[in-house]
């Protein structure tokens, strides 16, 4: 497996599987001090005792490359809420550039049958993983 550093030294290498392993090892601590230092996908699985086997990932362009323009990359995590209900976390680690950043919340939102609604922040997100029915 390829750390940041790694990567970073050969950008080239940086593929999505690349990138869904750099996002699943940062620490949950490094996109918000007052979450574990545990290793992300952990910290995430364990929001809902969920299996992490669970939880889809996939590297998209943040949401925005539809309308032709240039967009960062993203890691997109989906969290399985029961029924047809997936909360989406998206983590920036690729700018406009090209350049790998470290990750970075970028988007929150969570899916109820085909609407979506958009979560202002990291706490609240949280909340509603925690406190949806199971």
């Amino acid at each position: 497996m390829l750390g940041l550093g790694a990567v970073a030294a050969h950008p080239a290498m940086a593929r999505g599987q690349d990138l869904i392993a750099i996002v699943k090892r940062t620490p949950a601590a490094a996109l918000d001090a007052s979450l574990a230092r545990t290793p992300f996908e952990t910290w995430l699985a364990s929001l809902r005792g969920t299996a992490p086997s669970a939880i889809t990932w996939e590297v998209n362009d943040c949401g925005e490359g539809g309308d032709g323009r240039a967009a960062p990359t993203c890691v997109e995590a989906g969290v399985p809420l029961g029924g047809d209900t997936v909360a989406y976390l998206r983590l920036g680690v690729r700018g406009i550039d090209g350049k790998l950043v470290p990750p970075e919340v970028f988007d929150l939102s969570v899916k109820e049958g085909s609407r979506y609604s958009s979560v202002p922040n990291l706490a609240e997100w949280i909340a509603r993983v925690r406190r949806r029915q199971r």
